[in-house]
């Protein structure tokens, strides 16, 4: 198992460095570049040792990436996926091009052979990419209503699985802490499949709540805010269980509960998403649901060369499985 002090050697920082940047500590002093290397190492070791380099055939794809280098910084997930991508793409000599959004309009991609659009899009948008007229991929969200592949994770089985394990437990107040992301160029939320299930698990149980259900921007800060807000709105009320838009969302959650000395699991347990590298190094350790992001980039890379191959290829909508990793935040 992958220690701090082995992404302290790799990053070529100190272990209390390592440990204050994947606890998202914002009081230390040290650059963004750091920061960066620090969380990407982390990511790095999680992951298979990646294969050589197969010999280059001259081909190019680009993934378009919807978020910025900041959303990226404060959760990993998408890192995650393009690693993927560039994993699968560097076995067949593929070289992988990686492009914001933002820039699409001022880049010439007449020299690629498709494209990987990583994100959650809105119709302008969608329709933008159409623009380029090269075999296209989506990864996030279902885009088979504009006739494109798309690749996303199963969202819907893991939230009724934490409901049925707590309720299992005697915890009937169950909380939701989920992130609201909005499309870059209309300002559309992003419907989230998640609070949809647990509102209706939690109704169909008669134990739905709108009290216990909290909603802001994914990262640590806001995690932070959100926890706070419940334990200052609800105080005894406050619910023994919460489910948590992701990882990163769940380290600024603990911070505020440990601020006001509310012991986790004890009275609070907490189940996250995605499980990239800060799930296992908090304090405790998250329980999270494991997101197989490495494999969505895989399979997204091979839909994109059947497409190339194929330009009648029929259009599929690809859902990933996720699992449980259960650690020390729950019961």
């Amino acid at each position: 198992m992958t220690t701090i002090k082995d992404v302290a050697q790799r990053a070529g920082v100190s272990a209390s460095t390592v440990s204050r940047i994947l606890n998202y500590d914002q009081t230390l002093a040290v650059s963004e570049a750091t920061r960066r290397n620090v969380l990407e190492v982390a990511e790095k070791l999680q992951y298979k040792k990646r294969p050589k380099k197969a010999k280059t055939s001259g081909t190019k794809i680009a993934v378009i990436q919807w978020h910025s280098d900041q959303e990226e910084l404060n959760d990993l997930y998408y890192y995650q996926i393009q690693y993927g991508i560039e994993t699968k793409a560097q076995t067949g000599g593929v070289s992988v091009d990686t492009i914001s959004f933002s820039n699409t309009q001022s880049i010439d991609l007449s020299d690629y052979a498709g494209i990987i659009a990583v994100g959650k899009y809105d119709q302008s948008e969608i329709h933008q990419l159409a623009t380029f007229h090269k075999p296209l991929v989506f990864i996030g969200e279902n885009y088979l209503l504009y006739g494109y592949d798309s690749v996303q994770s199963d969202f819907l089985t893991p939230i009724n699985w934490m409901i049925s394990h707590f309720l299992e437990l005697g915890i009937q107040d169950i909380g939701l802490i989920a992130g609201q992301e909005q499309t870059l160029t209309e300002h559309h939320d992003v419907y989230d499949p998640r609070a949809t299930t647990y509102r209706h698990r939690m109704t169909h149980e008669n134990l739905f709540n709108p009290d216990f259900l909290f909603t802001g921007s994914y990262g640590p800060d806001s995690g932070h805010a959100l926890m706070t807000q419940a334990i200052t709105q609800l105080q005894d009320r406050l619910p023994h269980a919460f489910i948590i838009g992701s990882d990163s969302m769940a380290i600024g959650a603990l911070k505020a509960l440990k601020e006001h000395q509310i012991e986790v699991p004890q009275r609070v347990s907490l189940v996250s998403f995605n499980d990239v590298a800060i799930a296992k190094y908090a304090s405790p350790a998250l329980t999270t649901v494991h997101v197989y992001t490495e494999i969505m980039g895989e399979r997204a890379f091979d839909l994109l060369q059947e497409q190339i191959k194929d330009t009648n290829k029929i259009p599929e909508s690809v859902v990933i499985s996720t699992r449980i990793i259960t650690r020390d935040s729950s019961r």
